[in-house]
């Protein structure tokens, strides 16, 4: 540089630069941590810092400076207390939300097309729960159960790709049916992947000769017995719900209708393919026993892709019979007279007297007729498909008409039907010996009385080996708007099941809510084998994790604790004591709650139609019947289209939730067809709430015109597929507007 001449700062500043004042330095570090906490966490700075960064924007004064030095070290803390909130009600954050859109994106190119990768916050929401009403402040305190993603396979290639996608990223999952039980088995405990298998319904190969099927796992058991009838076949032995899938009632164990003649449901699987945590896919056979571990423990070991099951010959007869009995003993003791006689009736279930009378008020309800259609009096219904052994059945009772009988054999696929006039049904369900059931029933009826509650008791028998064993059913009507009357109610439930137990019997199905309960039934040495099994086939424990072996919970497992079983069962011991005052507060509650002997239904027009949507989704027993009989789910395989998903949107506009106008208006794609309406359990009023949700919905967000259009249209084009799934032509689009 020559002697002399200015350097480069000083010829800088003599052009006018000066250093940044505090004041600009200040709004230079907002901006940084602006731009941070918008990459980091995708927050966006407050509008009053905004406009004191935006470009051009005058100097900051005092007040603005101390603003911007406020947001630089702490962030806004509406914001935060925003973010804290939304974490504590299972929410999506902006961070998740960004997270969720790149898993998204990563497995849509990793798996089929035809598979289905679901990222609507509603969708989601929707299948984080199963049939059970879980007030939402006790769900909040256990889980999050909003799952991240819904992914809807249609190959064993796609399980095998997600699973070990899951793997790479750590994240879990949780495989799901038509989620028709109540035990949490198929409710997500940590976010992660629903792997809704409903999808996976092909049934690639019947061999009559074998007498074998070879089925996907979320193949309905009605859809099951239509392919097998054109072939003079029938399943072994079938769940109540028909609805439900094959996989769904392997994977919960299996005993059901017509297993005193022909076993559980374990007895008759021979095989079947199973992706193992690794991304390995295992056949596992009955008779090697490699099967046996993937059997009722509820997605614990691994995911069925495939299920050969052994089927048999259709009866050419169906001979139902219903007998009477003076009490609960006798007809018991004549049962046990059945067993030892070798009389080798199909199905044997006994109905207790309150039972009976809950099928008079349902009928009445449902005929408006004034007169009962059975006896109000213990009974045991016998079913025969062999008229040859129809007529040896053991003297004793008093046999109904043929009428009766009929009756309440047809209603056996509809167990939940109660709850249109409960408004809301708890039961528990436990396995027991069938000489243990009476001692049950009796010590239950007590407990439940205490409660002001009246217990409606069905069971059925199934062989277990050599002996029998009863599925016993204790159900009481409740109303989970009133919360404290509910969480009671509940903590019944959880007596029940507790005496059960205590009577040598076990849970029907484990989940969330029955964990403290695994030891019954199971021995040691199995019970080992089966935590053996679950640390060498899941050391990540990403399947389905946090229930069945041991809940872990929210808040660093705090809550979890008390489903621990030696703490558990100190807490129901001492719940037991306590219920002779814990039941009168109950009593005191249930005296408040008026029951009705017929549901009065809203009129339509009655608060524009959302009284009639709401007390309707009150009633609806998230059974999923509805969704297995939807044209419109078949076409598109998204459940916003079905029965139990308008009413689930109604219910969360009706708290105020925000649900985006693209799914809201997602059932508008509906044939109006009412076949979902035909297979309710609890009869809604199914037509009439859809075109209530429509105007409401239209009112707030418009109506999607070009949606249904398309939608008509993608129909029109698929109309072969309907005459195949259905066995008849796919309904008219109607011509309707939405209700404004």
């Amino acid at each position: 540089m020559p002697r002399g001449a200015p350097s480069p700062a000083e010829e800088v500043l003599s052009k006018g630069f000066a250093p940044p004042s505090w004041p600009e330095r200040l709004r230079q570090s907002a901006r940084r941590a602006a731009d941070e906490r918008r990459r980091r966490r995708g927050l966006e700075p407050p509008r009053a810092v905004e406009r004191l960064l935006a470009e051009g924007a005058p100097p900051p004064g005092p007040l603005g400076s101390l603003r911007l030095a406020a947001y630089t070290a702490f962030g806004s803390p509406r914001q935060r207390l925003r973010l804290y909130a939304l974490h504590l009600l299972d929410r999506d954050t902006p961070r998740r939300r960004r997270l969720i859109e790149r898993l998204s994106a990563e497995l849509r190119e990793r798996l089929g097309e035809a598979c289905r990768v679901t990222s609507g916050s509603f969708e989601r929401r929707l299948l984080s729960r199963d049939l059970a009403r879980v007030p939402r402040s006790v769900g909040l305190a256990l889980h999050r159960s909003t799952p991240l993603l819904v992914v809807q396979p249609r190959t064993e290639e796609d399980v095998v790709r997600l699973v070990r996608f899951a793997a790479e990223r750590r994240l879990a999952l949780f495989p799901r049916g038509i989620s028709s039980s109540a035990f949490g088995g198929a409710v997500p405990t940590r976010n992660g992947i629903v792997v809704d298998f409903s999808t996976m319904a092909e049934i690639p190969e019947i061999v009559p000769a074998l007498r074998l099927a070879r089925v996907q796992p979320g193949v309905r058991w009605a859809d099951l017995a239509t392919r097998l009838a054109a072939f003079g076949l029938t399943p072994t032995t079938t769940p109540s719900s028909r609805f439900s899938t094959v996989g769904g009632w392997a994977s919960t164990g299996g005993v059901g209708l017509e297993g005193y003649g022909y076993g559980a449901l374990a007895d008759s699987l021979v095989a079947a393919r199973v992706v193992t945590p690794g991304g390995q896919v295992l056949v596992a056979g009955q008779e090697d026993g490699s099967l046996a571990p993937f059997v009722g423990t509820e997605g614990q070991l691994g995911l069925f892709t495939e299920i050969t099951l052994r089927v048999r010959p259709r009866p050419a007869s169906s001979l139902p019979r219903l007998l009477y009995f003076d009490d609960l003993g006798q007809a018991i003791a004549w049962v046990e007279g059945l067993v030892t006689s070798g009389t080798r009736a199909a199905h044997v279930a006994v109905h207790d007297r309150a039972r009976m009378a809950e099928e008079n008020r349902l009928f009445r309800d449902r005929t408006g007729m004034t007169g009962d259609v059975v006896a109000e009096r213990d009974a045991v219904l016998v079913h025969f498909d062999d008229p040859a052994e129809a007529e040896r059945l053991p003297p004793g009772g008093e046999p109904a008409s043929a009428a009766a009988s009929q009756y309440v054999w047809y209603e056996r696929f509809f167990p939940l039907k109660a709850q249109r006039l409960g408004p809301n049904l708890l039961a528990s369900e436990v396995v027991l010996p069938l000489p243990r059931v009476r001692g049950f029933v009796e010590e239950a009826r007590r407990l439940a009385g205490r409660f002001g509650s009246t217990l409606a008791v069905e069971f059925s028998l199934a062989r277990r080996g050599s002996g029998v064993e009863c599925v016993v059913i204790a159900a009481f009507a409740c109303d989970a708007l009133r919360r404290l009357d509910y969480l009671l109610r509940l903590a019944l439930v959880q007596l029940l099941t507790r005496s059960g137990v205590r009577h040598g019997g076990r849970p029907y199905g484990i989940g969330i809510w029955n964990s403290p309960f695994l030891h019954a039934g199971r021995s040691p040495e199995s019970l080992r084998a089966l935590h053996r099994a679950k640390r060498e086939l899941d050391p990540l424990q990403l399947l389905n994790p946090g229930k069945f072996f041991q809940v872990r919970t929210r808040f660093r497992g705090v809550p979890g604790l008390l489903f621990r079983p030696r703490v558990y069962a100190a807490s129901m011991a001492l719940f037991a004591l306590a219920s002779p005052v814990t039941g009168l507060l109950a009593r005191g509650l249930a005296r408040r709650r008026p029951r009705a002997e017929r549901w009065a239904i809203p009129a339509p027009e009655a608060d524009q139609g959302r009284r009639l949507l709401l007390e309707s989704a009150q009633r609806c027993t998230y059974c999923g019947a509805c969704v297995s009989t939807c044209p419109a789910y078949l076409l598109t395989g998204e459940e916003l289209v079905t029965g139990r998903a308008k009413l689930q949107l109604a219910e969360a506009l009706a708290r105020g939730e925000r649900v985006a106008a693209r799914e809201a208006h997602r059932h508008f794609q509906c044939f109006v067809c009412g076949l979902c309406e035909e297979v309710c359990q609890t009869r809604l009023p199914l037509v009439a709430c859809y075109a209530a949700l429509e105007g409401w919905v239209a009112k707030e967000m418009g109506a999607p015109t070009e949606l249904m259009a398309s939608f008509a249209a993608r129909a029109d084009a698929e109309r072969a597929r309907f005459t195949r799934a259905f066995g008849l032509d796919l309904p008219a689009w109607p011509e309707r507007e939405a209700r404004a």
